[in-house]
């Protein structure tokens, strides 16, 4: 009798075993209803990357109806927050808002990081790119580039502020003190917000920074933009010369952002994040607000996304090698 109950049994178990999600498979639609999406940002509230992530997170709300949960998540360079992505369920409800300085370059800087960004990382849509720019506090009285390398070159000693060892900010900087011979003191903050704060309260003479971050402090006077890192003159800083024609051919770059999820979530739910993200980004309000800072929405596709961090990382393990920087 035993044996026949545990014979009726068998099939049922197997049955259910069939129907158990396995990890990285989202059972039904995708999100499931009123299942939160958690958002990590790797760095603290109030910066460019922050106010991205919650101006799309806002029209994920209101356009599909999802739930997004912004998690800040600073430290170490961004890897605290990236790594809670990297080891999260492959199911699609943990995204990482990663950026050049923690896709591209902390793998050079850091080579010890708990995760591999190309491995570990399913991309999903680049959020936008922009360019940086060195900016001197109106308490200096520098206005050129010129200005700066003269008074370096007379005994001034100078700190430049990044927004953390590795960043976009943090490697210009040591490739144009590189190329000019200066000697200026690198300041790495843990994120723009902080970095931001002590430069405009003059605490800091120098600031490398998208100008997004700083925009109101431009159109205030207090941030003097000297130079830029795009290879031709922004429109909305038509004034602002660029190091490539002030004698810095090489000194061409892009900053960039974008969104990623854990590698191994299903092609559909890969499909819908990309597919809402990207009209999201779409939206006019996004769109305009980033061009009127000098943003240019990207909204691509994963796979484009994918090829381009892969680009992104072998240009800057090469600089990175150039110019010496190491984690410490």
């Amino acid at each position: 009798m035993r044996r026949r109950h545990v014979l009726q049994i068998l099939p049922l178990a197997i049955a259910g075993l069939h129907l158990a999600p396995v990890r990285g498979q989202a059972p039904g639609t995708f999100p499931e209803p009123g299942k939160p999406i958690r958002l990590v940002v790797p760095f603290p509230a109030g910066g460019t990357s922050d106010l991205r992530a919650r101006q799309v997170a806002e029209h994920l709300r209101q356009d599909a109806g999802w739930t997004v949960v912004v998690d800040n998540r600073p430290g170490a360079s961004g890897m605290i927050g990236s790594d809670l992505v990297a080891k999260a369920p492959a199911d699609g409800y943990a995204l990482l808002l990663g950026t050049i300085g923690t896709l591209a370059i902390n793998p050079a800087v850091f080579p010890n990081q708990p995760y591999n960004v190309l491995r570990d990382f399913q991309p999903v849509t680049q959020f936008s790119r922009s360019v940086s720019v060195l900016l001197a506090h109106k308490s200096t009285g520098f206005s050129t580039l010129a200005q700066l390398e003269a008074a370096v070159r007379g005994g001034s000693r100078l700190a430049c502020a990044s927004t953390g060892t590795g960043t976009i900010g943090h490697m210009v900087g040591e490739i144009y003190k590189m190329r000019a011979n200066l000697d200026i003191t690198h300041v790495p903050y843990k994120g723009t917000a902080p970095a931001v704060q002590d430069f405009v309260a003059g605490h800091v003479p120098l600031l490398y920074e998208t100008p997004s971050a700083v925009w109101e402090h431009l159109k205030a006077g207090t941030a003097v933009p000297l130079a830029v890192t795009s290879s031709v003159r922004m429109p909305q800083m038509p004034s602002v010369p660029t190091f490539k024609e002030l004698g810095y051919a090489d000194i061409v770059f892009d900053a960039w952002q974008g969104v990623l999820t854990t590698r191994g979530v299903p092609p559909v739910v890969l499909e819908a994040l990309n597919r809402e993200i990207v009209k999201a980004l779409r939206s006019p309000d996004v769109v305009r607000s980033h061009e009127e800072q000098v943003n240019v929405v990207v909204a691509n596709t994963p796979g484009q996304f994918e090829r381009f961090i892969a680009d992104e990382t072998r240009k800057w393990a090469s600089v990175v090698k150039e110019t010496g920087v190491a984690a410490g």
